[in-house]
């Protein structure tokens, strides 16, 4: 009767933490035509991802699967971004948004990112939060968790794979949203005196310590049980 009224008593608190975890690695093709508004919802192994260009003028490419960057952190390909993105001198805004989960204060983001070797063209990647639900409208990614060269230096993106942790914080309690990757450069573009190539791999979403840790006890427990 302990252990039963102990197992609910986790599985409810479990349920309220909203405990999740993801990772993704991109070894599935993300198709690049009409990432255009609205974007498009991509099915990939870890959920439903969402791509949206909104560079200014819009290029040929958007979010996309690539090998240039191999050997890579995982897998055998990398989801990329790049100059592309825009048409002639561009204002580039490429969003990559992730599958809808609740966040908890104290849940991590981890990926890794890298961009040419010897760059002439700087780069520079944003990763942002909405709290707005299973939104995809880039006006709701109201929060920066992280940015990688916001001088946009030629130095300032790594030229080899580097690993990035961003930890959720301010929340009020578990709130519905998404992280996105923006791709967001000025003066960008095939013309442009910046932008070049992004990659990213190895996203992985996991919860705040204390919620893992109590969905790691139930699991005990069980096994307990069944003994």
């Amino acid at each position: 009767m302990k252990i039963r009224f102990a197992l609910l008593t986790i599985a409810a608190l479990a349920g309220s933490a909203h405990a999740q975890f993801f990772s993704e690695s991109f070894e599935t093709a993300i198709p690049v035509a009409s990432q255009g508004p609205p974007g498009v919802t991509i099915a990939l192994p870890s959920g439903n991802w969402h791509a949206l260009n909104e560079s200014n003028p819009i290029g040929t490419t958007g979010v996309f699967t690539s090998t240039l960057f191999a050997p890579v952190p995982d897998g055998t390909q990398h989801a990329a971004m790049n100059f592309n993105n825009g048409a002639g001198v561009s204002n580039l805004s490429t969003w990559f948004m992730s599958p809808n989960v609740v966040f908890n204060n104290g849940d991590t983001i981890e990926f890794w990112s890298r961009t040419v070797n010897n760059p002439s063209f700087p780069d520079r990647l944003h990763l942002k939060l909405s709290t707005a639900g299973a939104s995809t409208a880039s006006a709701d990614f109201t929060t920066t968790l992280l940015t990688i060269n916001n001088g946009l230096t030629t130095g300032g993106y790594p030229s080899v794979w580097t690993q990035y942790t961003a930890t959720i914080s301010g929340l009020g309690g578990p709130t519905s949203g998404r992280f996105a990757f923006h791709y967001s450069v000025p003066n960008g573009g095939p013309s442009g005196s910046n932008s070049d190539f992004v990659g990213i791999d190895m996203v992985v979403y996991a919860p705040a310590p204390g919620a893992a840790a109590l969905l790691g006890l139930g699991g005990l427990l069980a096994a307990r049980r069944r003994r």
